[in-house]
C-alpha cells in the first residue's frame, strides 16, 4: 500500500467519479441489482441463508467499533500514536460519511423499511440503503488492517495469509448483504468505492506523519 502521492490522487478521483456514477444512475441500474440477487439466490444451498446472516453481523457499527477501538488501543500501547488515531478517523469519520450519504440519498432498501439501529437500540430514523453501512465499515477496517500488515508484519508468508483474509472477508460480507436482501448489489458496490476513497483521503493526510523510525517490525 506504498503509493506515490501521484498514485494516491489517482485513487481518491477515480473512486469518487466511480461512486458518484453509482448514484446518480442507481435507478437505471435496478433491473442489474435484480438480475444479480437472482443469480446469487439461484442455487442457495440448505443453511446458507443462516451463514450468510452470521457473516452479515461481523460488519455491523458495534463489532467495527469495538474491533477499531482494539487496534488503536494496541498501537497506542506501542506509542504508535499516528496510527492509532489513523485508524479512529478512518473507521469513525466513515461511519459518519456513511451515515450522511445515506440521509442525503435516501434510497429505500429491498423490501420493507426499517429503522436504524444502534446497539440493539431502534431510533426513530429510518435506516437507508444507498450505500451499504456494513459493507463500507468491513473494507474500512480491511484497508487498516491490510495497512497495519503491511508495515508491520515482517513474515512475507504471515502477510500474504492477512492480506488475502482480509480481502476474502469483506467480499464475503457483501455478499452476504444483497443475499440475505438487505442491500442492492450497487449498494455494496458503492460502498466499496466510497471506503477506498475515504481511505486513501486519510491516508494522504497522515502520510508525513507516520515516521519511519515509529514503525516496529516484529516478527512473527
Amino acid at each position: 500500500m506504498e503509493f506515490s502521492t501521484g498514485k494516491q490522487k489517482v485513487i481518491i478521483v477515480s473512486s469518487l467519479v466511480l461512486f458518484l456514477l453509482l448514484a446518480i444512475f442507481r435507478e437505471q441500474l435496478i433491473h442489474m441489482d435484480e438480475a444479480i440477487y437472482s443469480w446469487l439466490t439461484a442455487y442457495e444451498l440448505p443453511g446458507i441463508f443462516s451463514i450468510m446472516e452470521g457473516l452479515t453481523e461481523i460488519g455491523s457499527g458495534e463489532m467495527i467499533s469495538i474491533i477499531t477501538f482494539i487496534i488503536a488501543a494496541i498501537l497506542a500501547f506501542k506509542r504508535l500514536w499516528s496510527y492509532a488515531f489513523f485508524s479512529l478517523v478512518v473507521t469513525f469519520g466513515g461511519i459518519f460519511i456513511n451515515l450522511a450519504l445515506k440521509m442525503t440519498i435516501q434510497r429505500g432498501r429491498p423490501g420493507e423499511s426499517r429503522d436504524l439501529e444502534v446497539f440493539g437500540h431502534s431510533l426513530d430514523l429510518t435506516s437507508y440503503s444507498f450505500p451499504s453501512g456494513h459493507s463500507m465499515r468491513i473494507v474500512l477496517l480491511a484497508l487498516i488492517l491490510i495497512f497495519l500488515a503491511v508495515h508491520f508484519i515482517k513474515s512475507k508468508k504471515l502477510k500474504t495469509i492477512t492480506v488475502v483474509l482480509c480481502i476474502a472477508l469483506p467480499l464475503l460480507v457483501c455478499v452476504s448483504r444483497v443475499i440475505i436482501g438487505m442491500h442492492y448489489f450497487t449498494d455494496v458496490l458503492a460502498a466499496a468505492f466510497v471506503a477506498i476513497f475515504w481511505f486513501q483521503v486519510c491516508y494522504l493526510f497522515f502520510t508525513e506523519r507516520f515516521s519511519s523510525k515509529t514503525r516496529v517490525h516484529q516478527r512473527y
